[in-house]
């Protein structure tokens, strides 16, 4: 029988196995954009590695020893840190393997149903800011969005992020799933709308749409200005 102390790592090596075997897969060539995701995935890992720590500290959200394999930084279990790797990867692998097999997607009004959206989450924010998970999970997306969908290099993929977001959700609530419900994070409801999905809070959805956003952003960001940079190199020529 296997240790309960290895369940969020077996769970975070679960998630990294098929993306890793399939990211050599010809057709998709995923380990060829590495140079741009990796530098994406440790830069947006800074900030909510920082935001993790003090929510942890405020005990709005705690993590069990019973579940993890003991080994803490900054307060937080290792494995919490190999989370946003490990997601991030997971999920960029999704997005790319989504444009592949279906084709690049522009959805006619998709900068106005970013815009719909983010005004949604600024106003639910702002009507929570007594609740600490809430108001900081709802004002960030609001915040990215609005930035996004007002740069064109980035706005144009924003139809394609969407649907790998939403095919995202389904290994992303199966993993937080179990997470949430052992518990190995356990939230104070007091920080929190207390509306739940099984038993994860609707703010995780809201969470990983900022940190998927992030990563997004800057992966197509980089890969937007090597483009340019081979375009220069290539009128050179």
């Amino acid at each position: 029988m296997i240790d309960p102390k290895f369940t969020y790592l077996a769970l975070l090596l679960l998630t990294l196995v098929y993306p890793v075997w399939k990211s050599f897969d010809a057709r998709i060539n995923f380990y060829k954009k590495l140079k741009y995701i990796l530098p994406a995935i440790i830069i947006t890992a800074v900030p909510f590695i920082i935001w993790d720590v003090i929510f942890e500290n405020n005990h709005i959200w705690t993590f069990s020893s019973e579940y993890t394999i003991g080994v803490t930084i900054l307060g937080l279990p290792l494995e919490e840190w190999l989370f946003f790797l490990v997601i991030p990867y997971a999920c960029i692998f999704i997005y790319e393997t989504m444009i592949y097999f279906t084709g690049h997607i522009t959805f006619r009004y998709i900068r106005q149903i970013t815009f719909i959206l983010a005004v949604f989450l600024l106003i639910t924010g702002v009507f929570t800011l007594h609740l600490s998970y809430t108001s900081v999970s709802f004002l960030l997306a609001a915040i990215i969005l609005f930035i996004i969908a007002r740069k064109n290099y980035i706005a144009k993929h924003l139809s394609n992020f969407f649907k790998g977001y939403l095919v995202s959700l389904i290994p992303f609530f199966l993993v937080n799933g179990v997470l949430t419900k052992l518990p190995v994070v356990s939230y104070n409801n007091e920080e929190n709308l207390s509306f739940r999905i099984y038993s994860i809070p609707i703010e995780d959805a809201v969470y990983l749409l900022s940190l998927l956003l992030i990563n997004f952003s800057l992966y197509e960001i980089f890969r937007h200005y090597a483009r340019k940079r081979q375009h220069k190199n290539k009128a050179k020529h």
